[in-house]
């Protein structure tokens, strides 16, 4: 070791901790080779401070380095964390007397790229900011965001970055659509509220311009938004059906003048859809996969030409994805289509397929490493030439895990290696459905947001890598991807933040890791009893690959027809209940035309008995008729006798 010399670094504990790691694992320009012995202490200082004493079990004898890493973890014992970082920071200084100006200089490179412009507005440029580059690497952490406002929780929303702000719109709360944007500005930390306003288009009925553009971007969950140039493209979505309509929608916000206009591309449209991917690849939209309104999951590629807003008709060969949604796509060097899991309705996916946008073929990359789980509603992000991918779920679990895979075999001809980088709590943030991933390229940082796992998320979630150097290919029998489809891997062993790999077996070297900054094993030619045995297993995982894949098959061939049975069957139990109110009112109004005919009936009867009355009335009027004659008769009678006179009365007359 070079003489020891204490560097000028004034910050507290921990950021000089962190800033010590950063200078390790960044590989910081101008600092001097650092010998494989002193990489080995550092790894164990560094999990002795960032997760505590050893407790995991001794790897097997075999794996050098393994051991020779966790040898040297256990014997720090129960060592306290902030030793461990005193001690890392000793030993850095020691070996590197001017590592703190080093990285001083580093930054300010940075941040004179940021003054410059030297930014694509893709992916975040350059920019100096603080709190991302204090945090931590190799586990996830969440920095202190500043300000009292905060997005409301939520999951199946959308993100995106350009330049220094990563933009945020909808989502899903409690099964209610969300309809707000909001802006993480990644240099200080803050958010902000945006209110998108309608651009060029006049105000109707007194609305606002806001009340408008709120028109045009109706509240939805399961969408996709990519940055293109200063814009932002908000594809698609999960909406009321009232504001989905048959077309897939595409809006375009204009970051510069937060402006909202619709697209009105020429061509064949696509159908309204949610849960798809929208991805910008030199100059063009891909649209692939998702649900249609009716939750059915799709296979179509759909391809926007930016230039001349027209849909351009698609015809790729190879074998193209499976039908799915909740899967991600991502641009590669801007020629490649990059798609990794996602769903049906039987099925988890966990494959790796890829689009040559300039020739329009499908292929099926091969493989080394323990791939991650099959999962849907995951996220994924490209930092460097490694693919990372996060949370997720597969049906029964929510997955905690960061895995990356090392797309740099692609120029190589080599497999493209998986590699576990970090594992977060179970019932974190991290471990959730429907989250977004963003690439921070300055800060060397994967910034995730929201998500559901029972408990919806509002959080920024970070994580800093460094740059992945992947298992050497020789650990695991290259897998097709699309071998993988359906498949449920063997859940592997938990492995640190700053994870390991194999020993060269003719010399033990130990080289640079460059995901932790700390020690990873050179390649080795693998012995004779050891590639049988590899050559053995990978036939017995081919097999049972195979048998899982028709096994998948048929379940999803059974539950299809499970799905259709059960329509069918609510279809009938629908139709049944109509049949039986059809027939309670039908009865229903037989009870009442009884009980109006009984009403009626009474009312008969009472007018037939006064009827009767009537009759014998008029029967009785006739006879006092009768004696009124003959009343009348007497009385003329007695008036002729008296008119007689005296010699009438004498006579008798």
């Amino acid at each position: 070791m070079t003489t020891s010399t204490h560097s000028a670094c004034t910050l507290p504990y921990p950021d000089r901790f962190h800033a010590a790691v950063n200078f390790i694992v960044n590989n910081t320009p101008g600092s001097n080779p650092i010998p494989d012995e002193l990489r080995l202490v550092l790894y164990a200082l560094h999990q002795q401070a960032t997760v505590g004493p050893c407790t995991e079990a001794k790897p097997w004898g075999w794996n050098v380095v393994e051991s020779a890493k966790w040898e040297s973890w256990n014997q720090l014992g129960n060592m306290s964390s902030v030793e461990a970082m005193r001690l890392y920071v000793k030993m850095v200084e020691d070996d590197q007397p001017n590592w703190w100006g080093l990285s001083k200089a580093h930054q300010q490179k940075l941040s004179a790229l940021a003054e410059n412009g030297d930014a694509d507005g893709a992916d975040g440029g350059y920019f100096a900011s603080p709190a991302l580059d204090a945090a931590p690497v190799g586990i996830w952490s969440s920095p202190y965001v500043e300000g009292p406002k905060r997005p409301p929780p939520r999951y199946e929303h959308a993100s995106a970055a350009v330049g220094s702000q990563l933009y945020v719109f909808g989502g899903n709360c409690g099964g209610r659509y969300l309809g707000d944007m909001w802006i993480l500005h990644l240099d200080s930390l803050t958010w902000e509220a945006v209110t998108p306003k309608a651009a060029q288009l006049p105000e109707e009925n007194g609305n606002s311009a806001a009340a408008v553009a709120s028109h045009l971007l109706p509240p939805s969950a399961g969408h996709a938004m990519a940055a293109w140039k200063s814009k932002l493209l908000i594809v698609g979505g999960h909406m009321k059906a009232a504001a989905a309509g048959k077309q897939l929608r595409i809006a375009c916000f204009d970051t510069e003048s937060e402006s909202l206009a619709m697209l009105e591309p020429t061509g064949s449209f696509p159908t309204s859809r949610g849960g798809h991917s929208a991805t910008v690849v030199n100059g063009s939209l891909y649209v692939f996969g998702g649900e249609d309104t009716s939750r059915r999951p799709v296979s179509e590629l759909h391809v926007l030409d930016l230039a001349t807003m027209a849909w351009r008709p698609v015809m790729a060969t190879g074998r193209a994805p499976a039908a799915r949604s909740a899967h991600t796509a991502l641009a590669y060097k801007n020629r490649f289509l990059i798609v990794f899991g996602g769903g049906s309705v039987a099925n988890c996916y966990n494959d790796v397929v890829m689009l040559d946008t300039k020739t329009l073929e499908w292929s099926s990359p091969q493989t080394s490493g323990t791939p991650p789980t099959p999962r849907a509603g995951h996220a994924a992000a490209l930092l460097s030439d490694a693919l990372y991918v996060c949370g997720g779920g597969n049906n029964s679990a929510g997955c905690a895990d960061l895995m990356a895979l090392d797309l740099g075999g692609m120029a190589k001809g080599t497999p493209l290696a998986w590699s576990a980088v970090a594992k977060a709590e179970p019932r974190s943030a991290i471990a959730s459905e429907g989250l977004s991933l963003t690439a921070v390229r300055s800060a060397g940082a994967l910034l995730a947001f929201g998500g559901y796992n029972g408990k919806y998320h509002n959080s920024a979630q970070v994580f800093r890598p460094g740059v992945v150097s992947p298992q050497p290919a020789e650990e695991a029998a290259p897998v097709k991807s699309a071998s993988q489809k359906g498949k449920q891997p063997h859940a592997a062993p938990a492995k640190p933040a700053v994870s390991v790999g194999e020993a060269n077996g003719d010399t033990g070297r130990l080289e640079k890791r460059q995901d932790s900054g700390h020690v990873t094993p050179s390649r080795a030619s693998a012995k004779a009893p050891i590639r049988q045995s590899t050559s053995e297993a990978d036939a017995a995982k081919e097999e049972l690959a195979s048998v899982r894949r028709e096994a998948a098959a048929a379940r999803e061939a059974s539950t299809a027809e499970l799905s259709l049975m059960r329509r069918q069957l609510a279809s009938a139990q629908t139709a049944a209940a109509d049949a039986e109110a059809a027939h309670a009112e039908a009865e229903r109004k037989l009870k009442s035309a009884a009980k109006e005919i009984d009403e009626q009936q009474s009312q008969i009867f009472r007018l037939e008995v006064r009827l009767a009355e009537a009759n014998k009335k008029l029967e009785h009027t006739a006879d006092l008729e009768k004696e009124l004659l003959h009343y009348r008769k007497l009385a003329k009678d007695a008036e002729k006798k008296g008119q007689g006179g005296l010699w009438g009365y004498i006579s008798g007359s």
